[in-house]
């Protein structure tokens, strides 16, 4: 059995930024929510509409949702994506903490 840190050792995490046509926001927005990979998404301000976090057990993964489900949402304009490269873990809500 595997422990939570060596889970979260071999997931890739991204930050996707998502330019919506206008009036697309909101599908977009509920379609992002439904991937299974997304953890998070967001209506923002700015350049882009919609932040989302998604996770994948490794680059490859990533690739094929970013290019195969997320840039295929009816709507979307435009995608920026960020690889996360180091990460913080809060020990104290893993239970393993002191």
């Amino acid at each position: 059995m595997s422990s939570a840190c060596e889970e979260v050792s071999f997931m890739v995490k991204a930050y996707i930024l998502i330019k919506a046509a206008v009036g697309h926001e909101e599908n977009v927005l509920r379609e992002v929510l439904n991937l299974s990979v997304t953890e998070e998404a967001h209506k923002v301000f700015g350049p882009y509409d919609i932040v989302a976090e998604v996770r994948g057990r490794d680059m490859e993964t990533l690739v094929e949702i970013i290019t195969e489900k997320v840039r295929r949402i009816e709507g979307i304009v435009d995608t920026q994506s960020i690889l996360v490269i180091d990460a913080e873990i809060d020990m104290s809500s893993t239970g393993l903490g002191s």
